[in-house]
């Protein structure tokens, strides 16, 4: 029972405060594995945009009654969504006019990415963090990268 306490504590003293009710109303609705699978994305999404001044402050909204993370500052990126498919898949979404998604499924044949704008994930499965980690990136800096090449 202790460790169940002390965990609601850690959810609620969040280090990335969830920056509306809408927001937070959507995450809510999860069910607890996936809400924890979402938190980890979301999590790694700041803490990438703490260690990369490219990447600058993240901004969290809703985009298609979803969880978006832009960079509106730095405009570095395109747009990430992440969304529940149903109770077992979720996805992150990325912008069907780029190349991240095509990027993803070339680099990471092993993961479920359709090539076009979704990488399909497994909610009762262990998340690739490395790998991810990189394929949030790629979408973090996807405007930086294309400028970087020019």
């Amino acid at each position: 029972m202790k460790s169940t306490s002390s965990k609601q504590k850690n959810k609620s003293k969040q280090k990335y405060p969830i920056p509306s009710e809408e927001i937070s109303s959507y995450y809510f609705n999860l069910t607890p594995v996936m809400l924890d699978k979402f938190m980890e994305i979301r999590t790694w999404i700041y803490e990438l945009s703490e260690s990369d001044e490219r990447i600058g402050e993240i901004e969290e909204c809703l985009k298609w009654a979803e969880p978006s993370f832009l960079t509106p500052k730095t405009k570095s990126g395109s747009t990430i969504r992440i969304g529940k498919v149903d109770d077992s898949e979720f996805a992150l979404y990325f912008n069907c006019k780029t190349t991240i998604a095509k990027e993803i499924a070339i680099e990471f044949p092993e993961l479920n990415c359709d090539g076009r704008r979704a990488l399909y994930l497994s909610a009762s499965k262990k998340l690739p963090k490395s790998k991810l980690i990189t394929c949030l990136k790629k979408a973090l800096l996807y405007h930086k990268r294309k400028s970087d090449l020019s």
